[in-house]
């Protein structure tokens, strides 16, 4: 099962999230896209409450911290 979201962003902010994605590579040299990007931060955002102890998560759940939110972990 999955979920769609619509997201309205400032146009800035989308050309500069554009201009990352067509400059990023993966260690493979596979290319990133908007949608797996967004995929890749929500699955991360996941993690802090599946699994806290994941580098990930805690990466996620710093990041979170920083922008004022506080105990996302269950």
């Amino acid at each position: 099962m999955t979920m769609t979201i619509k997201v309205k962003i400032p146009t800035e902010t989308a050309a500069l999230v554009q201009q990352y994605v067509d400059e990023a590579r993966h260690l493979d040299g596979s290319r990133l896209t908007i949608e797996a990007l967004v995929e890749m931060l929500l699955d991360d955002v996941a993690l802090v409450v599946r699994r806290p102890g994941c580098w990930e998560a805690a990466a996620m759940d710093g990041l979170l911290t920083s922008h004022g939110y506080q105990d996302g972990a269950v």
